[in-house]
């Protein structure tokens, strides 16, 4: 089996088991009130992520040409939501371990991105510049909402 199955398929498992963590943590509810709080949206953006490293993994498998962009994505998205926590703008709700394995996975997908290894479509410097502005819109976007709410 390829190297680069391999990986895809540690990242779609990496992320279902994370995604059965986070549902059994989330609280749904059905009144209009709580859905208009901003903790009631922070417990669903660990899910965002989630669904990042799946499709990461899935394009990984396929050989997909647009691997290399998602990576970078998921990659600068993870990096930035940490430094974001960090100098304390945006709270991280992901737990540490959780935080440990999507940093794992990011330096895994950074690295990918960036030297190509797996033969995919390289990143060009507006992909590259896209993907940090995607990432740092995911992860300031949780601040804005937490301004307004």
């Amino acid at each position: 089996m390829e190297i680069r199955k391999i990986i895809g398929i540690a990242f779609i498992a990496g992320s279902l088991i994370t995604i059965g963590i986070f549902i059994t943590q989330t609280e749904f509810s059905i009144q209009l009130q709580d859905w208009i709080s901003f903790n009631y949206y922070m417990q669903f953006a660990p899910f965002v992520i989630c669904i990042m490293l799946f499709y990461c993994g899935l394009y990984l498998i396929r050989k997909n040409p647009k691997s290399n962009f998602a990576l970078a994505i998921f990659g600068y998205t993870i990096f930035e939501l940490v430094a974001l926590d960090w100098i304390g703008i945006v709270p991280n709700n992901l737990g540490t371990i959780t935080t440990i394995l999507f940093g794992c996975c990011a330096i895994i997908a950074l690295w990918i991105a960036h030297t190509n290894l797996l033969n995919l479509k390289r990143l060009s410097w507006p992909e590259v510049l896209i993907s940090i502005f995607i990432g740092a819109l995911e992860s300031l976007l949780l601040f804005y909402l937490n301004s307004i709410g």
